[in-house]
Formats: structure tokens, C-alpha cells, sequence
């Protein structure tokens, strides 16, 4: 269950209440509106700097600065959404690299908040994502998946706790830009609740 209000266009035009659970805030409005300065975007991206959290993320070395992340944050092809919980920022979580009703999500939570009590939340948002219906009363998602770096074991533990099947494990798939070399992916996935999908093939997914 979830119920959202809106609140004045230059704070939040949109902020998604979870029952019991954390606040969920849309990078645009419907119209495809920033509902966050890039000057806020900036800041979290030094704070990634600072809890050398960037480089676990965005492990393949595409984003560098503080431009990169603001573009990254603007490009129409990211979902992006923030995540408060008790008005304190916890993260944000995106999707991307959609086909039909599925679609990639990847996580970014801050130091403070990372262990047992990150996972409450992914729950929540992961709850909420395949709750989403349009006008029709269709759900928007029907399979959620991960692709993640195999050497990032906390990171496969995080999906597996979430309830993530592994798929497999491909070698070589995925490229490490501190290390510079092509490491192992886990693709991982969740299916909807009651969905009745068939998972396209690998090639068609990625």
C-alpha cells in the first residue's frame, strides 16, 4: 500500500510513502522535471568521493566527475529516485536498460546506512517498483535484474538477501576501471509476484 502527496514544485513536486517504510522521492516529475538542483547532485557526488563509494558503483570508470554525475542524473534513459528515511537521506537506486515490463536496477546507498538496515529498505523499494501500475491498471514491472561485478562479494550478498536468483555467471563480461581489467558478472533477477512472464534470452536482455 503507498499513498503520495504533492508538496511545493522547488522542494519535492512528488514524494512516494511507503507504509512503514522509507520515503521515495522521483529525480523528475511526470513532465520530466529535475526535482533536485544540480548543486544538490554535486554534493552527493562528493560525498561518493568522500565514503569511497564511486568507484564500487560506477565500477566500469564512466563516471569520474562531477559533470559525468550530473549527467548521468539527466539522462532520460536513468530512472533515478532518492530514498529518505525520517528525512535523512539514505541513497538512491535507478533503473535503466528497459525492454517491455523489465528493466535493470542498481543501488548507491551512503556509508551510514549500509548493513542490516539497507536491506528493510531495498525491500520497500523493491516492493514499490513492482507495485507501479499505469492508467490501465497494468503493472509497469514484471522482472527487475542485476548485473553485477562476481569479485564484489558484499554486493552479491546484498542481491541474494533481496531475493535475486542468480542466473549465472558470465566471464570476463564486465570491466573494472580501478583494476583495469574485465572481471566476472552476476546477472541476477526478481520476478513480480503472481507475474506469468518468460525471461527473453540473455542476448536480448543486455
Amino acid at each position: 500500500m503507498q499513498t503520495s502527496h504533492a508538496l511545493q514544485e522547488q522542494v519535492f513536486p512528488t514524494i512516494i510513502q511507503i507504509v512503514n517504510g522509507p520515503d521515495i522521492l522521483p529525480f523528475r516529475t511526470e513532465g520530466g522535471e529535475p526535482t533536485f538542483s544540480d548543486t544538490h547532485l554535486a554534493q552527493v557526488f562528493r560525498r561518493l568521493v568522500r565514503e569511497e563509494t564511486l568507484a564500487k558503483v560506477f565500477y566500469d570508470g564512466a563516471i569520474v566527475n562531477t559533470t559525468d554525475f550530473i549527467n548521468f542524473f539527466h539522462n532520460q534513459e536513468n530512472e533515478i529516485f532518492f530514498v529518505q528515511e525520517k528525512s535523512r537521506e539514505v541513497g538512491f537506486f535507478w533503473l535503466n536498460r528497459f525492454r517491455h515490463k523489465s528493466a535493470f536496477i542498481t543501488y548507491c546507498f551512503y556509508r551510514d546506512f549500509r548493513g542490516r538496515h539497507t536491506l528493510g529498505i531495498s525491500r520497500a523499494t523493491l516492493d514499490f517498483l513492482f507495485s507501479r501500475t499505469d492508467h490501465y491498471g497494468e503493472h509497469l514491472t514484471d522482472v527487475l535484474l542485476g548485473l553485477t561485478p562476481a569479485d564484489n562479494k558484499l554486493a552479491v550478498k546484498f542481491l541474494l538477501k533481496n531475493n535475486m536468483t542468480i542466473l549465472g555467471r558470465v566471464p570476463g563480461f564486465l570491466y573494472d576501471h580501478r583494476q583495469g581489467k574485465s572481471v566476472d558478472g552476476i546477472l541476477s533477477y526478481r520476478q513480480r509476484q503472481n507475474a506469468a512472464v518468460r525471461l527473453p534470452s540473455l542476448f536480448f536482455v543486455l
